[in-house]
């Protein structure tokens, strides 16, 4: 599955749905009543999956939308990474992430939806046994679908993606963007700056742009003439300024979801409530 890594005006982004399904087909009865959106695109901000009840049923649906609203795509968030890179959704199950997805996500509820029990965690040998299952648990076109998400969408006077640019790396906006656009996160290449954060703490396997640093969220790295649309951070209301605009209200925990319109480049972002 190949989504699109560009997308045309007016569309809605639409924050981290946690496996919400509830939540979303609300918002989505708002939406449709919308006046833009026979028109509208959707860009979903990443994390499908962990932590809320119908995992699997979420994701149906939102391949549903996608196939439903030609030009519609999404990012891929921390949670979505950890899981196809702790059960190899696109190859072998990288180490440092089946440790992570275990120790640092509440995956618990992914395992009931796919295969209706929880992992057993009695040894880390069941446990890679446990993330075997799921992976033989979930659709194929589930699995092809968490695999191939985008690291960045991008439009006119937006682009889309899960936290944000980062600062600390000594490279412009411009090659953070290619590097997002090829899924590259190499030392070699993005250059962390010696003694930040991101330097000391660099891992191969986990982009900060997706997630491994949560200040970029707050404040990336400003990309000229246009703003970051992300999630990742939950907020208590959609949070805008020239730099970025957030929107993850619900971090898969609480109501409001939140989605954003934005009829063009420049546009003055619209908020729409599930729960209001």
């Amino acid at each position: 599955m190949n989504l699109p890594t560009t997308i045309e005006y007016p569309l809605f982004a639409i924050g981290d749905l946690h496996g919400q399904l509830d939540w979303l087909d609300t918002l989505l009865a708002k939406l449709r009543a919308h006046p833009e959106w026979p028109r509208a695109r959707l860009v979903f901000l990443g994390d499908l999956v962990d932590r809320g009840p119908k995992i699997r049923a979420l994701v149906d649906r939102v391949l549903e939308l996608l196939e439903e609203k030609s030009g519609s795509t999404a990012v891929m968030g921390n949670h979505d990474l950890g899981l196809v890179k702790a059960a190899g959704l696109d190859g072998e199950p990288v180490a440092s992430w089946v440790k992570r997805y275990a120790d640092n996500y509440d995956h618990t509820n992914t395992f009931l939806s796919y295969l209706g029990k929880e992992p057993q965690y009695r040894s880390f040998h069941d446990w890679v046994k446990d993330l075997e299952q799921l992976r033989e648990g979930m659709p194929e076109r589930h699995r092809t679908l968490l695999a191939n998400l985008p690291w960045i969408v991008e439009a006119e006077g937006h682009v889309f993606l899960h936290n944000g640019l980062s600062p600390e790396l000594d490279c412009p906006a411009s090659v953070q963007l290619h590097c997002l656009r090829t899924k590259r996160w190499e030392r070699s290449i993005v250059s962390p700056r010696f003694g930040t954060d991101t330097d000391r703490l660099f891992n191969p396997d986990y982009p900060v742009w997706l997630g491994a640093d949560k200040r970029l969220s707050d404040r990336p790295l400003p990309l000229p003439n246009r703003v970051q649309v992300s999630g990742h951070i939950l907020v208590s209301t959609p949070d805008a300024n020239a730099v970025r605009i957030r929107i993850d209200t619900s971090g898969g925990t609480r109501e409001p979801l939140t989605a954003c319109l934005l009829r063009g480049p420049g546009a003055t972002p619209e908020f729409i409530f599930s729960d209001r």
